[in-house]
Order: C-alpha cells, then structure tokens, then sequence
C-alpha cells in the first residue's frame, strides 16, 4: 500500500473514532493526517521521521484552530439568560440576599437553602444578618456585604 494511502487511512479512522469517543480532539490529528496524506503525495515519499515531525507539527496547528473555532462560536454563543451559570452555582448566588449562619473567629459561614458556605466580608457581621453576595474567591469562599433593605429603613 502507498505510504499516503496509510496517511489517509489513518485521518479517516482518527475522524471516525472521534465519534465514538468524547471530546473534540481527534478529530484535529485526523485532519492534520489527511494533510499528511496530501503532501506526501503531491511531493513524494520522505523520510518517515520527517513525515513524523511534520504531521506533529501539522497537529499542533490544527489543534490551535480547532481551539479558536470552539471558542469563537461555540463558548461565545449566546444562551439564554436561565442557562448562562447553570453549572456554576457560585453565579448563580451572586446578587441574592442571604442570612449568616455563624461567625467564629473573623470566619463568616452564610446559609443558602440547605448548604452552609464560608464567607468573606469587609463589614462587621453577626449571626442573622442579611448579607448579600458579590461575588466569591475562586468559586469556594463568598464575598458578602451587608445588607440594608432600603424599605424598612425608610419607615
């Protein structure tokens, strides 16, 4: 069998595993192999680990592609506002008024639903204040500022 051939067979079965598998990259080393297949057959047979940098170089460019296209237009479609932070709970938080469950020691612990999460805040708290959440440090510890509701203050 020619030696494009077997570059060609191997972008085809690359391609076709990335459907049984999870992912989206083998698909990219199936392109660059096809490319792989092309150039040796335009060109003629080289040495097999000239042919191997190549197509490692080959990969490397498709896979930056491939990375630029998801991010582009998958990652930066538009989603409805319900699904915008649906696997990010902390987002989900930010902005909603909650109570604090406990203060030991400077360490706020606030009550979401049935969950208790450490808290940081620059205001004084104590135990059953509203605080609301602006945001957290790396998705574990939430930032709280106390919270005054506007109407009661107003009677």
């Amino acid at each position: 069998m020619p030696l494009f051939l077997e570059w060609l067979t191997a972008g085809v079965a690359l391609i076709l595993l990335e459907l049984l598998l999870p992912g989206t990259y083998l698909v990219w080393f199936g392109f660059s192999a096809l490319t792989m297949g092309a150039i040796v057959f335009l060109i003629g047979s080289f040495g097999l680990v000239y042919q191997f940098i190549l197509f490692g170089a080959l990969s490397v460019v498709f896979a930056l592609i491939g990375w630029r296209l998801y991010g582009r237009f998958i990652f930066k479609a538009d989603k409805p506002l319900a699904y915008r932070h649906l696997n990010d709970s902390v987002a989900q938080y930010i902005g909603q008024v909650v109570r604090v469950a406990d203060v030991q020691d400077h360490k706020i612990q606030v009550s979401i639903g049935d969950t208790v999460w450490p808290a940081t805040s620059h205001d004084a708290l104590k135990k059953g204040d509203n605080v609301l959440i602006t945001g957290s440090d790396n998705n574990i510890v939430l930032n709280v500022k106390k919270y005054i509701d506007k109407k009661k203050k107003e009677e």
